[in-house]
C-alpha cells in the first residue's frame, strides 16, 4: 500500500456532513492532508502543548519538576482522570502530574500544570514554535470560561510540528527531553482510536494522546516499526455518536497498520 492508497482509503470511507474530518499524514518525506489548516475545538489535543512547554521551561531553568504541589479538593475538576478520585493526600510532583495529563488524560493535573506555568507562557511556547492557529484559551472544564466563548483550539498543521519537536532534532527540545516524552506517550492508556490495531504489536511502537469532547474525536500518534516512522494527526468533529467517531479513527488506523505492515 502507498501513500497514496491510503489517502484514497480515508478518502472512501470519509462521513458526510456535518462531520468535519481533518488529518496530516507523514511518512518519511511524503505526506497527505486534508482540511490540515482548519482549527476545531482542541479537546485534550492540547495537553501535547503543555508537556512540550513544561520540559521547555524546565530545560531553560525556569521551572523546577520534582517540586511538590499539593492539590486541594477545590482545585480538582471532574471528566477525565483519576485524581479526583484517589483517596490520599494528594501531592505529587509536577512531573507525576505531566504523566497523568498524558497517559490518562487527567484533567486536574492539566489545570494544575497551567496555574504552575501560566497561560500566557504556555501561549508563547506555542507562538515560538510556530504553531500560529493553537490557542490556550482557558482551563479544562471550565464552564465560565465556555460561556465566554474562550476556547482550545489547533489544527492538523499545528499538531503535527509538535510531533516533529518530538522527534526530529530541533532547538527547543533536547534528545533527552524528547526520550522522556515519547516514553510517557507510548504508556497511552487510552487506544480506542487510531493505535487500536498496532498498540499491541510488538512489531509497531506506538507514541500518542487522544482528545475528546461531546461529538468530537481526535487522536495523535507517531507510528514506529523497526524501518518506518509515521505521524499521523486526525482531528473530527460533528460526531451525533461519539462511538461512531471512535469506529472511524478505529478504520483509518488499520489503513495506516495496514501501510506499516506491508
Amino acid at each position: 500500500m502507498s501513500l497514496n492508497q491510503l489517502k484514497h482509503a480515508i478518502y472512501s470511507m470519509k462521513p458526510l456532513p456535518p462531520i468535519t474530518i481533518c488529518y496530516l499524514i507523514k511518512s518519511d518525506d511524503k505526506y497527505i492532508a486534508f482540511n490540515a489548516n482548519k482549527p476545531l475545538r482542541s479537546a485534550s489535543i492540547i495537553k501535547l502543548f503543555i508537556l512540550a512547554a513544561a520540559y521547555y521551561e524546565e530545560e531553560q531553568g525556569g521551572i523546577d519538576l520534582s517540586k511538590q504541589v499539593n492539590i486541594p479538593r477545590s482545585h480538582m475538576v471532574g471528566g477525565a482522570g483519576v485524581i479526583s478520585y484517589l483517596s490520599n493526600n494528594h501531592t505529587y510532583t509536577y512531573q507525576q502530574l505531566i504523566e497523568l495529563m498524558i497517559i490518562v488524560s487527567d484533567n486536574t493535573a492539566t489545570n494544575e500544570l497551567i496555574d504552575f506555568l501560566g497561560l500566557d507562557k504556555i501561549q508563547a511556547f506555542i507562538q515560538k514554535i510556530h504553531c500560529t492557529n493553537t490557542k490556550l484559551e482557558r482551563k479544562l472544564m471550565d464552564a465560565k470560561a465556555q460561556k465566554l466563548s474562550l476556547e482550545n483550539i489547533t489544527t492538523c498543521s499545528d499538531v503535527m510540528l509538535l510531533l516533529d519537536l518530538f522527534t526530529e532534532p530541533n532547538d527547543f527540545l533536547p534528545e533527552d527531553r524528547q526520550q522522556h516524552i515519547l516514553t510517557i506517550l507510548e504508556n497511552q492508556q487510552f487506544n480506542s482510536k487510531l493505535t487500536a490495531f498496532s498498540s499491541h504489536d510488538s512489531d509497531v511502537r506506538t507514541f500518542h494522546k487522544t482528545g475528546e469532547l461531546t461529538g468530537a474525536e481526535h487522536d495523535a500518534a507517531i507510528f514506529k516499526t523497526e524501518s518506518q516512522l509515521l505521524k499521523a494527526v486526525m482531528l473530527t468533529e460533528g460526531w451525533a455518536n461519539n462511538g461512531a467517531g471512535q469506529q472511524f479513527h478505529q478504520a483509518i488506523g488499520a489503513q495506516i497498520y495496514r501501510y506499516l505492515k506491508q
